[in-house]
């Protein structure tokens, strides 16, 4: 059996040191560190040699965890102000002059979750603000002692925790040694010729007859090798090309719509009262310049009627929201909440013989929330949302095309529940069955009101769903946390499979 002659050093290794097992800083005065790996694989796949790896999982403090370290966790900060300032209590609403924007919910959940507060007519009251908090003291000894393999069960709970409120990193650091077998020890013990060798012919060395001089090395295609992860798509990317196939495979076509849209638009059409919490600072990111924009003024005409007492040119469709319409909250621009607002202004954009033809229409895009973010939240993200709109298609249709479209998404068990939405009824939430997992909530769905679609001109039904991407994808890769999606984690990127 002739070895390469990165092998023969790698074994020659073993033989002058007589050592049984060396590690990677060890072999590397023996042969170049880059080559160990590669030789190390050849031999093992011969029965040479073994690999042995031992992961450690580490932690560490990021930005945040610092920050926390020096100054105190959100709810340590709360408790400070209070003492400093010789208060008996804060009300909820003065949070924001204590901590950043995304701190605030986390901090009053966390205060609440650990038994450290009282809530009294909307005040915080602390019952010891001379707590003890072990989330601050597993910071500190993570500053200190990053090997997660010396925590107690308990300490490690904690310190994924403390991952999920974006305090520290979790990595894995594989240490290899390598050892040698039987058949490798009977090949040590006669002497290592180390021969000049080489891989390539040229035409030089054939017509110089310099072939000769060297040894030829038969090539092994058995011998295995490296990992090789070659470039590909992010898997949010595969994610969105995969759902867009799909449908354009179910007879579907895309639509897309500017991120930028007035209030009309994005709330007002889809029967959404101007007094709704979505619509406010704390759910909706308000375009600053420009801070108004153009609406259709029949359109407005007919939406302001069905919203304040339901009626259309004259005609009662329901009760409306009974409520005093602003059309200045109409002209008002926003960052898209849902792709739902391509769907309405397509619906919107069709003639009067276009609405008696039969219409299957989708949208993948951003779309835009003022949401803190955590591990299952983020302010933006990507969402599909569809529509079919047919004489006499009903409710049946509906759950036949998702279960289809889940079908077609990997997804054989699903099962249907009644749901809520504003502006379609009847509404249903579709769950899909994972191993190990149950049943998952993954889209939402129903059948346009009337108050929708009248002001449009439109008398057919029109079936409609939305699913957001982040969590597909969240489940398709087994994520617990949203923002490993953007991390641009290599080692995570590198061994997701391309066919996933």
């Amino acid at each position: 059996m002739e070895l390469h002659n990165d092998e023969k050093r790698l074994l020659k290794a073993f033989q002058e040191s007589n050592e049984k097992t060396m590690n990677l800083e060890e072999l590397s005065k023996y042969i170049e560190k880059e080559k160990v790996m590669r030789a190390a694989f050849w031999l093992s796949g011969r029965d040479f040699l073994e690999i042995i790896e031992n992961k450690t999982k580490l932690c560490e403090l990021n930005e945040l965890g610092n920050k926390s370290l020096d100054f105190g966790i959100p709810e340590r900060k709360v408790a400070n102000y209070i003492k400093e300032n010789n208060l008996e209590s804060i009300p909820i609403k003065e949070l924001s002059k204590i901590l950043e924007k995304d701190e605030t919910g986390a901090a009053l959940g966390n205060l609440k979750k650990k038994g450290l507060v009282e809530i009294d007519k909307g005040n915080i009251v602390f019952k010891n603000l001379n707590y003890e908090d072990i989330e601050e003291e597993i910071l500190k000894k993570v500053s200190i002692n990053p090997d997660l393999s010396t925590y107690s069960k308990d300490e490690v709970k904690i310190v994924e925790n403390l991952k999920k409120r974006g305090f520290l990193n979790l990595k894995e650091v594989v240490d290899r040694s390598f050892e040698i077998k039987d058949a490798g020890t009977e090949f040590i013990k006669n002497p290592i010729e180390i021969k000049e060798e080489i891989t390539q012919l040229t035409r030089e060395m054939i017509v110089s007859g310099k072939w000769k001089d060297y040894f030829i090395r038969p090539y092994d295609a058995k011998i295995p090798t490296e990992d090789i992860y070659p470039a590909k798509a992010h898997p949010m990317s595969k994610i969105i090309q995969e759902v867009n196939e799909v449908l354009i495979s179910m007879g579907f076509k895309e639509v897309k719509s500017q991120i930028v849209q007035t209030e009309f638009w994005n709330f007002d059409t889809l029967f959404e009262p101007q007094d709704h919490p979505a619509r406010d600072m704390q759910d909706t990111f308000f375009v600053k310049y420009p801070n108004t924009g153009k609406v259709p003024k029949e359109l407005l005409e007919k939406v302001k009627g069905i919203h304040e007492c339901g009626t259309i040119d004259g005609e009662k469709i329901s009760k409306g929201w009974c409520y005093k319409f602003d059309e200045n909250v109409s002209k008002r621009t926003v960052l898209r909440t849902h792709t739902t607002v391509s769907s309405i202004k397509y619906l919107a954009s069709l003639s009067e013989s276009e609405r008696e033809n039969p219409h299957k229409v989708f949208c993948i895009d951003r779309v835009f929330r003022n949401e803190t973010i955590d591990y299952k939240h983020l302010p933006e993200f990507y969402q599909c949302e569809g529509i079919v709109m047919a004489e006499d298609v009903n409710f049946d249709n509906l759950v036949g095309i998702l279960k289809e479209f889940l079908r077609k998404l990997g997804f054989e068990k699903v099962r249907i529940r009644p749901a809520y939405f504003p502006f379609t009824e009847p509404s249903l939430e579709a769950e899909v069955y994972m191993e190990g997992k149950g049943w998952l909530e993954l889209l939402g769905a129903g059948v346009f009101r009337p108050e929708v679609l009248e002001p449009f001109g439109i008398k057919k039904p029109v079936l409609a769903w939305g699913i957001g991407l982040s969590r597909l994808a969240m489940l398709r890769f087994g994520l617990t946390d949203i923002r490993e999606l953007h991390k641009n984690d290599m080692e995570w990127l590198k061994k997701t499979a391309v066919n996933e």
